[in-house]
């Protein structure tokens, strides 16, 4: 029997799902058991590397974001920058889940049905407390609603992220997750061990973030080179 398309297979399951009006997690629910029945297990293969920014890449893209003047999208994708949360999370935040006090924000059952918190800096405060009055003002729910007062789905977030690439000419795939990678790999450089890291990130095991300490390795290549040129064993 011939394989269905994936697109095609997803289009069949999108019909008989949409009736049942889904949110995020019903979805994560669903094929969470799905590849339990199925008995589908995670390809062992060594993960992808993904194409991080460089920094003036980085401050190019935010700028196309500033340029626009869309209060919304600028606080979107700070936070995304920010605190590394997920798409998915990022869509579920509420206005009472942000502690400007504390500077933090909880994540309300992320990956793995397990709430936490994530940091914010101090030097975003302030534009956050902005926004978050002007929501108030709405009488919004969710720190990021549509004019149907409704949460902002992960499409529409990952829409909005490629409009901005393609507006900076960046020319590498930009996505929400990739923010995740960028600020992952960056607090490794700074030498955050991986306890903190675990507690920032939601990972639940050590082994989730090797491929954060080689991203990093990977910019000191070229120093390791040279020094090892005078070490004693050639």
């Amino acid at each position: 029997m011939e394989r269905i398309p994936p697109m095609e297979m997803a289009k069949k399951l999108a019909r008989q799902l949409r009736r049942q009006r889904p949110d995020y997690r019903y979805l994560s629910k669903v094929f969470q058991y799905t590849r339990q029945l199925l008995e589908v297990t995670p390809d062992k293969r060594d993960k992808r590397l993904p194409q991080l920014l460089t920094e003036q890449e980085l401050v190019v893209f935010y700028q196309a974001v500033f340029s626009a003047h869309n209060p919304t999208h600028v606080v979107m994708i700070k936070l995304l920058i920010f605190t590394g949360v997920r798409n998915g999370e990022l869509a579920q935040i509420r206005l009472e889940d942000v502690d400007l006090d504390s500077l933090q924000i909880r994540i309300e059952q992320g990956k793995g049905s397990k709430d936490r918190y994530v940091p914010i800096p101090q030097s975003f405060r302030g534009e956050l407390w902005q926004y978050l009055d002007n929501q108030l003002r709405k009488n919004a729910t969710y720190l990021f609603e549509s004019n149907r007062l409704l949460p902002y789905s992960t499409r529409r977030i990952r829409q909005i992220v490629k409009h901005y690439a393609q507006k900076a000419n960046i020319t590498k795939r930009v996505y929400p997750h990739l923010f995740r990678h960028q600020l992952i790999t960056f607090l490794t450089k700074q030498g955050i061990i991986t306890p903190k890291l675990q507690l920032l990130s939601g990972h639940s095991h050590e082994k989730n973030l090797a491929i954060y300490r080689d991203l990093a390795l990977s910019d000191v290549a070229n120093e390791y080179e040279q020094a090892m040129k005078a070490f004693p064993i050639q």
